[in-house]
């Protein structure tokens, strides 16, 4: 019921932006359009291309709303806003690009002018949908009335995800008789569940929201037979909701259902997506950055002798280990010893990676004035130079170009067992970590990043990290 109704919300969210777009458009050529000449040319092309090159900006503007998230984000707000105005200014820059390699001819004042309307009309179309979905859930013929079977944090937690998302379901209240006259967020604890019979009577279309996990089999079977016997749908919330750090996920083998905990989504068609993705774009910026790949080379060459590159064992998909190359940024024969106990107390004692602290009394060494690098090494990794020799460990299918940052061996050791999830995939040259503020995050911040990347991968997702790590690297933002 959830999953097919936030289906539903989110299909007709995207033809109400598809249809703010056209609107903006439209105002847009009514407002400025200098002899009538874009509205004219549009008049005179051929109906079928007019409407195939409609529906192909209208599909360019949807699909970066939902890499921006907008199709997650029903509820309003602040933040809503301010993704609106992202994705628009994001897709308004696609259109240009498009309509420039299409040789068509706008009117730049036309467009600023079709941007600028975009947004409003985009927010007031989602206001009205969003109003219109929940006088729809209010109206008595379509609204589902819900009892909870239980009275605790998990009863509780599904109250809140019904209070807070839009859906056709009215809470009644809980079913407990051991907490009988207690309430939670203004829904009391009706009684126990001998009084289903009565709430059927009292409440039409009744259902059942079994959240009761420390339950035993026998418990259960006998609320689920009371809520047959009165004819009445029941669902359950599963006793292992939240014992694993990583969430629980739902699925289907033929009908059958299957719970188990979240994992990677980089499997299957997926991971043959990325890889492919991976092979065509590291090949193509190998040859973009190949002249300042020489020119670092050269640099470290003439300042501090061989060698030019700097070799690493790191722990790759599912623990293998391979070398991972750099541009070495280091004096040579240094000691690892300082890293080492950098890496230990990161993790250990919850220090932001850029940030000194103390152990034991003892000052943390801080790496971002580490003396053992030198100066060409200061300069290539504060733009990130360095790091561009790992295009080859990607086209060698060692590395991603996104993915969790490459994990070192004596790492493994200060490891809880939850932490080795973000070694389910290949490691990347650049991640979610890394333009989530990257050397600001404790270790267990930078593991919470890379496991949500893992579970809710998708290829618009890796487009738009890309498209943020670019202006960190143009920042200097490296170190």
């Amino acid at each position: 019921m959830f999953a097919g109704e936030l289906q539903k919300q989110k299909a007709l969210f995207a033809a109400t932006d598809g249809l703010a777009l056209a609107v903006a458009f439209v105002g847009a050529l009514a407002i400025y359009d200098p002899s009538n000449s874009l509205a004219n040319r549009l008049l005179d092309t051929e109906p079928a291309v007019l409407c195939i090159g409609v529906v192909l900006m209208v599909a360019v503007w949807v699909v970066v709303f939902r890499a921006c998230d907008l199709y997650r984000m029903r509820a309003g707000g602040l933040k809503e806003g301010l993704a609106v105005l992202r994705a628009c200014s994001i897709s308004a820059i696609i259109a240009l690009l498009l309509a420039f390699l299409a040789h068509t001819q706008l009117s730049r004042l036309t467009m600023t002018i079709a941007y600028l309307l975009s947004i409003p009309a985009v927010l007031i179309g989602r206001t009205v949908t969003r109003g219109c979905i929940r006088r729809l859930y209010s109206n008595p013929k379509i609204a589902i009335p819900l009892v909870i079977a239980g009275f605790n944090p998990i009863a509780q937690y599904v109250l809140d995800q019904l209070l807070d998302n839009m859906t056709p379901y009215e809470p009644v209240g809980f079913l407990d008789g051991t907490r009988a006259g207690r309430q939670y967020r203004g829904y009391p604890v009706i009684a126990s569940i001998e009084r289903l019979p009565q709430l059927c009577a009292d409440y039409p279309f009744l259902e059942v929201a079994i959240a009761l996990p420390d339950a035993s089999r026998e418990e259960l079977e006998v609320i689920i037979k009371s809520c047959e016997q009165s004819r009445l749908r029941w669902w359950m919330v599963p006793w292992m909701f939240r014992a694993y750090s990583t969430g629980v996920k739902v699925d289907v083998l033929g009908t059958m259902p299957l719970l188990g905990p979240r994992c990677t989504n980089i499997e299957g068609l997926n991971y043959a997506l990325k890889r492919g993705f991976d092979v065509v774009a590291a090949a193509l910026l190998l040859v973009m950055v190949a002249p300042a790949l020489a020119v670092g080379a050269l640099l470290i060459l003439v300042t501090d002798g061989h060698p030019v590159l700097f070799r690493q064992v790191r722990i790759g998909r599912h623990g293998r280990k391979f070398e991972l190359l750099k541009l070495r940024t280091m004096r040579q024969a240094v000691s690892d010893e300082v890293h080492r106990q950098y890496v230990r107390s990161w993790i250990v004692n919850g220090h932001a990676a850029g940030n000194s602290g103390k152990s034991n009394g003892v000052p943390l060494y801080k790496l971002a004035n580490d003396k053992r690098i030198t100066w060409v090494g200061r300069f290539l990794r504060r733009f990130s130079l360095d790091e561009l020799p790992q295009l080859i460990n990607v086209l060698r299918g060692e590395m991603s170009l996104i993915g969790p940052r490459p994990a070192l061996p004596y790492e493994l050791e200060h490891y809880d067992d939850w932490h080795r999830h973000r070694l389910d995939a290949s490691p990347g040259i650049t991640g979610l970590w890394q333009v989530s503020g990257r050397n600001r995050l404790s270790f267990e911040e930078m593991v919470q990043l890379d496991v949500q990347y893992l579970e809710d991968w998708s290829f618009f997702g890796d487009l738009k990290i890309l498209m943020r790590t670019l202006p960190a690297m143009l920042r200097g933002e490296g170190m």
